[in-house]
Protein backbone atom coordinates (compact mmCIF):
# COMPACT_ATOMS: atom_id res chain seq x y z
CA UNK A 1 0.00 0.00 0.00
CA UNK A 2 2.93 2.24 0.42
CA UNK A 3 4.30 1.65 -2.88
CA UNK A 4 0.45 2.14 -4.36
CA UNK A 5 0.82 5.81 -1.90
CA UNK A 6 3.74 6.83 -4.02
CA UNK A 7 2.61 5.38 -7.70
CA UNK A 8 -0.85 7.98 -6.49
CA UNK A 9 1.62 10.64 -5.88
CA UNK A 10 3.56 10.08 -8.95
CA UNK A 11 0.73 10.26 -11.13
CA UNK A 12 -0.55 13.22 -9.99
CA UNK A 13 2.97 15.47 -9.48
CA UNK A 14 4.73 14.04 -12.28
CA UNK A 15 2.08 12.77 -14.52
CA UNK A 16 0.80 15.88 -15.63
CA UNK A 17 3.75 17.27 -17.15
CA UNK A 18 4.41 13.87 -18.81
CA UNK A 19 1.05 14.13 -20.34
CA UNK A 20 1.58 17.57 -21.74
CA UNK A 21 4.70 16.90 -22.89
CA UNK A 22 3.05 14.06 -24.83
CA UNK A 23 -0.29 15.87 -26.34
CA UNK A 24 2.75 19.05 -27.39
CA UNK A 25 5.26 16.89 -28.53
CA UNK A 26 4.93 17.66 -32.08
CA UNK A 27 3.59 21.15 -32.54
CA UNK A 28 5.92 22.63 -29.53
CA UNK A 29 8.98 20.34 -29.51
CA UNK A 30 10.94 22.65 -27.60
CA UNK A 31 8.26 23.08 -24.84
CA UNK A 32 8.00 19.48 -24.72
CA UNK A 33 11.52 18.85 -23.85
CA UNK A 34 10.96 21.33 -20.98
CA UNK A 35 8.23 19.66 -19.19
CA UNK A 36 9.55 16.16 -19.86
CA UNK A 37 12.85 17.92 -17.79
CA UNK A 38 10.14 18.90 -15.33
CA UNK A 39 8.35 15.90 -14.92
CA UNK A 40 11.80 13.67 -13.76
CA UNK A 41 13.09 16.53 -11.65
CA UNK A 42 9.58 16.40 -9.67
CA UNK A 43 9.23 12.54 -10.30
CA UNK A 44 12.78 12.35 -8.23
CA UNK A 45 12.02 15.28 -5.91
CA UNK A 46 8.71 13.34 -4.81
CA UNK A 47 10.59 9.55 -4.93
CA UNK A 48 13.13 11.18 -2.65
CA UNK A 49 11.08 12.62 0.10
CA UNK A 50 9.10 8.69 0.03
CA UNK A 51 12.23 7.35 0.50
CA UNK A 52 13.47 9.65 3.51
CA UNK A 53 10.09 8.05 5.06
CA UNK A 54 10.55 4.06 3.91
CA UNK A 55 14.03 4.23 4.79
CA UNK A 56 13.53 4.97 8.29
CA UNK A 57 15.52 8.48 8.18
CA UNK A 58 12.70 10.80 8.89
CA UNK A 59 11.43 8.15 11.56
CA UNK A 60 15.25 8.13 13.02
CA UNK A 61 15.68 11.98 13.15
CA UNK A 62 12.72 12.28 14.52
CA UNK A 63 13.79 10.04 17.39
CA UNK A 64 16.83 11.68 17.88
CA UNK A 65 14.88 14.94 18.39
CA UNK A 66 12.47 13.09 21.02
CA UNK A 67 15.33 12.26 22.77
CA UNK A 68 17.29 14.95 23.01
CA UNK A 69 13.86 16.86 24.25
CA UNK A 70 13.05 14.45 27.28
CA UNK A 71 16.71 14.11 27.98
CA UNK A 72 17.18 17.87 28.70
CA UNK A 73 17.21 17.98 33.15
CA UNK A 74 16.15 21.50 32.23
CA UNK A 75 12.77 20.52 30.48
CA UNK A 76 12.19 17.98 33.03
CA UNK A 77 12.44 20.44 36.14
CA UNK A 78 10.06 23.13 34.36
CA UNK A 79 7.86 20.28 33.63
CA UNK A 80 7.60 19.50 37.68
CA UNK A 81 7.91 23.36 38.67
CA UNK A 82 5.31 25.02 36.69
CA UNK A 83 1.90 24.26 38.30
CA UNK A 84 0.28 25.62 34.94
CA UNK A 85 1.73 23.13 32.39
CA UNK A 86 0.67 20.39 33.97
CA UNK A 87 -1.72 19.09 31.14
CA UNK A 88 0.89 19.98 28.74
CA UNK A 89 3.51 17.72 30.29
CA UNK A 90 1.28 15.21 30.56
CA UNK A 91 -0.18 14.97 26.95
CA UNK A 92 3.57 15.26 26.13
CA UNK A 93 4.19 11.94 27.80
CA UNK A 94 1.65 10.32 27.00
CA UNK A 95 2.12 11.08 22.77
CA UNK A 96 6.44 10.22 24.18
CA UNK A 97 5.54 7.03 25.69
CA UNK A 98 3.17 5.77 22.86
CA UNK A 99 6.32 6.66 20.17
CA UNK A 100 8.94 5.22 22.04
CA UNK A 101 6.83 2.15 22.82
CA UNK A 102 6.90 1.73 19.03
CA UNK A 103 10.21 2.82 18.58
CA UNK A 104 11.14 -0.44 21.06
CA UNK A 105 9.90 -2.48 18.62
CA UNK A 106 12.01 -1.40 15.83
CA UNK A 107 14.97 -0.48 17.34
CA UNK A 108 15.58 -3.04 19.72
CA UNK A 109 18.91 -2.39 21.05
CA UNK A 110 17.47 0.98 22.10
CA UNK A 111 15.11 -0.89 24.42
CA UNK A 112 17.28 0.17 27.44
CA UNK A 113 17.36 3.65 26.91
CA UNK A 114 13.97 4.13 25.92
CA UNK A 115 12.90 2.07 28.92
CA UNK A 116 14.61 4.76 30.86
CA UNK A 117 12.61 7.38 29.51
CA UNK A 118 9.09 6.21 29.72
CA UNK A 119 10.65 5.47 33.40
CA UNK A 120 10.76 8.59 34.20
CA UNK A 121 7.29 10.06 32.18
CA UNK A 122 5.56 7.04 34.24
CA UNK A 123 6.99 8.37 37.67
CA UNK A 124 5.94 11.92 36.70
CA UNK A 125 2.54 11.06 35.83
CA UNK A 126 1.90 8.84 39.07
CA UNK A 127 3.39 11.22 41.52
CA UNK A 128 0.60 12.38 43.85
CA UNK A 129 2.36 15.37 44.57
CA UNK A 130 2.87 16.90 40.56
CA UNK A 131 -1.01 15.56 40.68
CA UNK A 132 -2.88 15.84 43.13
CA UNK A 133 -6.26 14.67 41.40
CA UNK A 134 -4.72 11.17 42.50
CA UNK A 135 -5.81 11.50 46.15
CA UNK A 136 -9.23 13.32 44.93
CA UNK A 137 -11.15 10.62 43.93
CA UNK A 138 -14.43 12.57 44.59
CA UNK A 139 -13.64 15.32 41.16
CA UNK A 140 -12.48 11.73 39.02
CA UNK A 141 -15.79 12.53 37.34
CA UNK A 142 -14.07 15.74 35.97
CA UNK A 143 -10.89 14.62 34.85
CA UNK A 144 -10.74 12.20 32.22
CA UNK A 145 -8.43 14.10 30.28
CA UNK A 146 -5.97 13.42 33.42
CA UNK A 147 -6.72 10.11 33.76
CA UNK A 148 -7.24 9.16 30.18
CA UNK A 149 -3.47 10.29 29.35
CA UNK A 150 -1.94 8.74 32.64
CA UNK A 151 -3.81 5.44 32.16
CA UNK A 152 -1.97 5.66 28.54
CA UNK A 153 1.47 6.69 30.33
CA UNK A 154 1.50 3.62 32.73
CA UNK A 155 -0.12 1.31 30.25
CA UNK A 156 3.02 1.76 27.90
CA UNK A 157 5.74 1.41 30.69
CA UNK A 158 4.15 -1.46 32.00
CA UNK A 159 4.00 -3.02 28.13
CA UNK A 160 7.39 -2.34 27.61
CA UNK A 161 9.03 -3.30 30.74
CA UNK A 162 6.23 -6.09 31.85
CA UNK A 163 6.83 -3.82 35.55
CA UNK A 164 3.83 -3.94 37.42
CA UNK A 165 4.63 -1.24 39.99
CA UNK A 166 2.29 0.82 39.28
CA UNK A 167 -0.68 -1.55 38.15
CA UNK A 168 -2.61 -0.89 40.91
CA UNK A 169 -2.92 2.87 39.50
CA UNK A 170 -3.59 1.55 35.78
CA UNK A 171 -6.72 -0.73 37.19
CA UNK A 172 -8.05 1.67 39.34
CA UNK A 173 -7.96 4.11 36.46
CA UNK A 174 -9.41 2.00 34.19
CA UNK A 175 -12.41 0.11 36.11
CA UNK A 176 -13.19 3.85 36.65
CA UNK A 177 -13.34 5.07 33.37
CA UNK A 178 -15.36 2.24 31.85
CA UNK A 179 -17.23 2.56 34.76
CA UNK A 180 -18.06 5.82 34.51
CA UNK A 181 -18.58 6.21 30.90
CA UNK A 182 -21.26 3.77 30.70
CA UNK A 183 -22.97 4.58 34.11
CA UNK A 184 -22.88 8.42 33.24
CA UNK A 185 -25.96 10.27 31.15
CA UNK A 186 -24.49 11.53 28.49
CA UNK A 187 -21.59 8.54 28.02
CA UNK A 188 -18.88 11.30 28.67
CA UNK A 189 -16.61 12.37 31.36
CA UNK A 190 -15.70 16.23 32.02
CA UNK A 191 -12.33 16.50 31.35
CA UNK A 192 -11.19 18.75 33.73
CA UNK A 193 -13.11 20.59 36.74
CA UNK A 194 -15.15 23.52 36.15
CA UNK A 195 -14.85 22.54 32.10
CA UNK A 196 -18.13 23.87 30.71
CA UNK A 197 -18.17 20.87 28.21
CA UNK A 198 -17.91 17.33 27.53
CA UNK A 199 -15.47 16.90 25.12
CA UNK A 200 -15.67 13.61 22.55
CA UNK A 201 -11.61 13.77 22.20
CA UNK A 202 -11.02 13.39 25.48
CA UNK A 203 -13.03 10.04 26.10
CA UNK A 204 -12.01 8.98 23.05
CA UNK A 205 -8.73 9.12 24.21
CA UNK A 206 -10.35 7.52 27.79
CA UNK A 207 -11.72 4.56 25.41
CA UNK A 208 -7.95 4.20 23.92
CA UNK A 209 -6.23 3.80 27.55
CA UNK A 210 -9.24 1.18 28.42
CA UNK A 211 -7.94 -0.80 25.15
CA UNK A 212 -4.43 -0.80 26.32
CA UNK A 213 -5.49 -2.08 29.54
CA UNK A 214 -7.55 -4.97 27.54
CA UNK A 215 -4.54 -6.02 25.47
CA UNK A 216 -2.10 -5.97 28.31
CA UNK A 217 -4.63 -8.35 30.85
CA UNK A 218 -6.71 -9.75 28.27
CA UNK A 219 -9.66 -8.38 29.59
CA UNK A 220 -12.99 -6.62 28.17
CA UNK A 221 -13.09 -3.74 30.17
CA UNK A 222 -13.45 -1.44 27.48
CA UNK A 223 -16.39 -2.97 25.37
CA UNK A 224 -19.60 -1.82 26.88
CA UNK A 225 -18.54 2.01 27.58
CA UNK A 226 -17.18 1.63 23.82
CA UNK A 227 -20.30 0.33 22.48
CA UNK A 228 -22.18 3.29 24.88
CA UNK A 229 -20.30 5.43 23.94
CA UNK A 230 -20.64 4.96 19.96
CA UNK A 231 -24.05 4.66 20.05
CA UNK A 232 -24.39 8.27 21.78
CA UNK A 233 -22.76 9.97 19.40
CA UNK A 234 -24.53 7.87 16.63
CA UNK A 235 -28.11 9.34 18.30
CA UNK A 236 -27.22 12.83 19.65
CA UNK A 237 -24.33 14.42 18.84
CA UNK A 238 -24.17 14.21 14.70
CA UNK A 239 -23.51 17.55 14.16
CA UNK A 240 -25.39 19.17 11.31
CA UNK A 241 -25.53 17.02 7.92
CA UNK A 242 -21.64 15.50 9.05
CA UNK A 243 -21.52 12.69 11.25
CA UNK A 244 -18.90 14.30 13.12
CA UNK A 245 -19.45 15.25 17.23
CA UNK A 246 -18.62 19.05 17.88
CA UNK A 247 -15.51 19.43 20.11
CA UNK A 248 -17.19 20.17 22.99
CA UNK A 249 -21.37 19.60 24.42
CA UNK A 250 -23.79 20.20 27.21
CA UNK A 251 -26.88 19.27 28.39
CA UNK A 252 -28.71 21.75 26.65
CA UNK A 253 -26.06 22.77 23.44
CA UNK A 254 -25.00 19.99 21.50
CA UNK A 255 -22.38 22.14 20.05
CA UNK A 256 -21.13 24.07 23.16
CA UNK A 257 -17.92 24.17 21.78
CA UNK A 258 -17.28 24.03 17.61
CA UNK A 259 -15.10 21.68 15.76
CA UNK A 260 -11.59 22.49 14.07
CA UNK A 261 -9.15 20.61 12.52
CA UNK A 262 -7.55 19.83 15.89
CA UNK A 263 -10.00 18.33 17.75
CA UNK A 264 -11.46 16.41 15.09
CA UNK A 265 -7.88 14.98 14.48
CA UNK A 266 -7.12 14.02 17.85
CA UNK A 267 -10.93 12.35 17.90
CA UNK A 268 -10.00 10.22 14.96
CA UNK A 269 -6.03 9.74 16.07
CA UNK A 270 -7.39 8.07 19.26
CA UNK A 271 -10.79 6.69 18.85
CA UNK A 272 -8.78 4.86 15.56
CA UNK A 273 -6.17 4.00 17.76
CA UNK A 274 -8.99 2.08 20.09
CA UNK A 275 -10.05 0.05 17.43
CA UNK A 276 -13.47 1.79 17.18
CA UNK A 277 -16.00 0.75 14.62
CA UNK A 278 -17.57 4.61 14.41
CA UNK A 279 -13.25 5.90 13.89
CA UNK A 280 -14.21 5.11 10.39
CA UNK A 281 -17.32 7.43 9.65
CA UNK A 282 -14.84 9.84 11.68
CA UNK A 283 -12.21 9.91 9.40
CA UNK A 284 -13.99 9.51 5.90
CA UNK A 285 -16.15 13.04 7.08
CA UNK A 286 -12.88 14.49 8.56
CA UNK A 287 -10.59 13.82 5.54
CA UNK A 288 -13.60 15.65 3.00
CA UNK A 289 -14.42 18.08 5.06
CA UNK A 290 -10.89 19.21 6.42
CA UNK A 291 -8.28 17.73 4.28
CA UNK A 292 -6.93 20.32 1.82
CA UNK A 293 -4.62 19.00 -0.96
CA UNK A 294 -2.59 20.37 -3.91
CA UNK A 295 -2.55 18.59 -6.68
CA UNK A 296 -2.80 15.41 -4.62
CA UNK A 297 1.06 16.10 -3.79
CA UNK A 298 0.85 17.52 -0.41
CA UNK A 299 -1.66 17.99 1.73
CA UNK A 300 -2.63 20.13 4.77
CA UNK A 301 -5.66 19.97 7.39
CA UNK A 302 -7.87 23.45 7.56
CA UNK A 303 -9.54 24.63 11.13
CA UNK A 304 -12.62 25.14 9.62
CA UNK A 305 -14.66 23.29 6.94
CA UNK A 306 -16.02 25.35 3.84
CA UNK A 307 -13.80 28.36 4.47
CA UNK A 308 -16.10 29.30 7.55
CA UNK A 309 -15.08 31.92 10.03
CA UNK A 310 -12.63 30.81 12.27
CA UNK A 311 -15.04 30.13 15.89
CA UNK A 312 -14.43 32.77 18.15
CA UNK A 313 -12.12 31.43 21.07
CA UNK A 314 -11.20 28.53 19.40
CA UNK A 315 -8.33 27.72 21.44
CA UNK A 316 -11.11 26.10 23.50
CA UNK A 317 -11.90 23.57 21.63
CA UNK A 318 -8.47 22.07 21.64
CA UNK A 319 -7.35 23.02 25.31
CA UNK A 320 -4.76 22.11 26.60
CA UNK A 321 -2.79 22.47 23.36
CA UNK A 322 -1.56 26.55 23.48
CA UNK A 323 -2.91 27.26 19.96
CA UNK A 324 -6.19 26.48 17.63
CA UNK A 325 -4.45 26.30 14.45
CA UNK A 326 -0.89 24.21 14.02
CA UNK A 327 -1.87 20.91 15.64
CA UNK A 328 -4.01 19.77 13.73
CA UNK A 329 -1.24 18.40 10.87
CA UNK A 330 0.50 16.06 13.10
CA UNK A 331 -2.72 14.64 14.70
CA UNK A 332 -3.98 13.76 11.34
CA UNK A 333 -0.94 12.29 9.88
CA UNK A 334 -1.13 10.24 13.13
CA UNK A 335 -4.45 9.18 12.87
CA UNK A 336 -3.75 8.32 9.24
CA UNK A 337 -1.24 5.91 10.52
CA UNK A 338 -3.45 4.37 12.57
CA UNK A 339 -6.20 3.94 9.70
CA UNK A 340 -3.30 2.68 7.36
CA UNK A 341 -4.62 5.59 4.64
CA UNK A 342 -1.19 5.85 3.29
CA UNK A 343 -1.92 8.28 0.22
CA UNK A 344 -2.86 10.74 2.95
CA UNK A 345 -0.11 9.71 5.31
CA UNK A 346 2.19 10.47 2.63
CA UNK A 347 0.75 13.68 0.95
CA UNK A 348 0.91 15.14 4.64
CA UNK A 349 4.44 13.68 5.19
CA UNK A 350 5.82 15.46 2.19
CA UNK A 351 4.39 18.93 3.60
CA UNK A 352 6.42 18.55 6.76
CA UNK A 353 9.48 17.63 5.05
CA UNK A 354 9.64 20.14 2.89
CA UNK A 355 8.35 22.84 6.25
CA UNK A 356 11.45 20.95 7.69
CA UNK A 357 13.88 22.00 5.33
CA UNK A 358 12.76 25.46 5.62
CA UNK A 359 12.37 25.40 9.37
CA UNK A 360 14.68 23.03 11.11
CA UNK A 361 12.98 20.90 14.07
CA UNK A 362 15.95 21.38 16.15
CA UNK A 363 15.52 25.05 16.10
CA UNK A 364 12.81 24.37 18.75
CA UNK A 365 15.30 23.72 21.52
CA UNK A 366 16.70 27.69 21.29
CA UNK A 367 13.18 28.78 22.38
CA UNK A 368 11.84 29.20 25.97
CA UNK A 369 10.83 25.73 27.86
CA UNK A 370 7.08 26.09 27.41
CA UNK A 371 7.65 26.44 23.61
CA UNK A 372 10.35 23.64 23.80
CA UNK A 373 7.54 21.61 24.98
CA UNK A 374 4.54 22.27 22.82
CA UNK A 375 7.34 21.98 20.08
CA UNK A 376 8.46 18.18 21.40
CA UNK A 377 4.03 17.26 21.78
CA UNK A 378 4.56 17.78 18.02
CA UNK A 379 7.57 15.87 17.47
CA UNK A 380 6.60 13.43 19.52
CA UNK A 381 2.88 13.25 17.71
CA UNK A 382 4.68 12.48 14.36
CA UNK A 383 6.87 9.99 15.60
CA UNK A 384 3.90 8.34 17.26
CA UNK A 385 2.87 8.20 12.67
CA UNK A 386 6.28 7.19 11.46
CA UNK A 387 6.65 4.66 13.89
CA UNK A 388 3.13 2.69 13.37
CA UNK A 389 2.49 -0.64 11.38
CA UNK A 390 6.53 -0.82 10.59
Amino acid sequence: MRVLALLVILLFGAGLFFLLAYLLRKRFPKATLGLWITGLVVSLFLLALWLIEMSGGQRNALYRQVQYGLSDTTLQQFLYQQEDFKEQGLLLASLASSGLRQMATIEPDDKALINQQVAWMAAYVADEEQFPAWNLRSDWEQQAFFLSHAAIVLANYQALTLDEQYGDHLTRICRFLAAGITRSRYKHLASRPGDSALRPQDNAAALYALYLYDQYYAEELSQAASEDWMHYIEKELRYEDTKLPCAGFTATNRCRLSSVGGSLAILATYSTAAELPIAKDFWREFRYYYKETFINVLANIQNVMNDAPIPEFCEDSVVPLDACDGYQHVFAQYAAANRQDWITYYQLNNSFLIDDLLNPPNEVWSMAPQHQIMGLIKLSARLCASTKHR
